[in-house]
């Protein structure tokens, strides 16, 4: 009975030093998340996602997210003309997950990784603004989040990282120079718009100038035809159309002086 008993006590005593070794040998890897697997300290492998069983007195765990990733760096420098700028970057990534093993052996967790990946991240972006006049980097400012993204691609890969997006969220100047940038837009406004109103004043004169060369050559082709047309009448038309257009063009005033033989033809169309 006591032999029983007493081996009762040591296969439950067996189980349940079983059940720890087992228990926290098994582990599961989340979706996004790779796991570097050491074995005595030494960086063996990485497991994906999935349920796994790796003898917790002989393996440690190194978990790593492998997702994107998003860090804002506000930086603070000068221009090439220096001019002191301010701003914020905000620069998508992601781990690559095959390079887990060595990101281990290299830095050892992600947040030592990230540490120096953000300084170096920082320090690229100030030169990026430095290396560059203040309204230059204005007048261009839409380029700049590419300009950038392909400064910092080497940095990329010596932390084993993909950067996936960059965006230059704010970007400031001293107060003086950004009064001086305003005073150049407003006058470049209303240089244009002087500009806008110079044309078509042009184009206003150029049709006028047109219609009057119009009005001009009809005229002119109407005074050919004119005279076309009185040298084709006879003498007693010519006549009585002057008389004609005596009586329509006169106010109705006797003249004081008549010094020629036409006041026969007033007195005439008179009567």
């Amino acid at each position: 009975m006591k032999m029983s008993i007493k081996s009762g006590i040591i296969s439950i005593v067996i189980l349940a030093m079983a059940l720890l070794a087992v228990v926290p040998s098994i582990f599961t890897v989340q979706t996004g998340e790779v796991v570097a697997v050491r074995q005595f300290g030494v960086v063996r492998e990485a497991v994906p996602p999935g349920i796994h069983f790796r003898l917790w007195f002989i393996h440690s765990r190194e978990r790593f997210d492998v997702r994107v990733r998003e860090v804002d760096l506000n930086f603070a420098t000068y221009s090439i003309d220096a001019q002191s700028v301010q701003g914020q970057v905000s620069i998508q990534y992601h781990l690559h997950p095959h390079a887990v093993v060595t990101v281990t052996e290299e830095f050892g967790r992600l947040e030592m990784l990230e540490s120096r990946l953000h300084a170096m991240l920082l320090q690229e972006i100030q030169n990026v603004f430095a290396s560059s006049p203040a309204m230059q980097l204005v007048e261009h400012r839409a380029e700049l989040s590419g300009n950038i993204q392909r400064r910092i691609g080497y940095i990329a890969d010596q932390f084993h990282v993909t950067i996936t997006a960059v965006a230059l969220e704010h970007l400031q100047f001293s107060p003086a120079f950004e009064y001086a940038v305003e005073q150049r837009l407003i006058a470049e406004q209303e240089r244009d718009r002087a500009l806008v109103f110079a044309n078509q004043q042009l184009e206003v004169a150029r049709l006028e100038a047109q219609a009057v060369t119009v009005r001009a050559r009809a005229d002119a082709e109407a005074l050919e035809i004119m005279q076309q047309a009185w040298g084709d009448l006879g003498e007693a038309v010519r006549e009585i159309m002057l008389r004609q257009l005596a009586i329509e063009s006169w106010d109705g005033v006797l003249p004081q002086v008549v010094a020629d033989s036409n006041f026969s033809l007033i007195l005439d169309s008179m009567g």
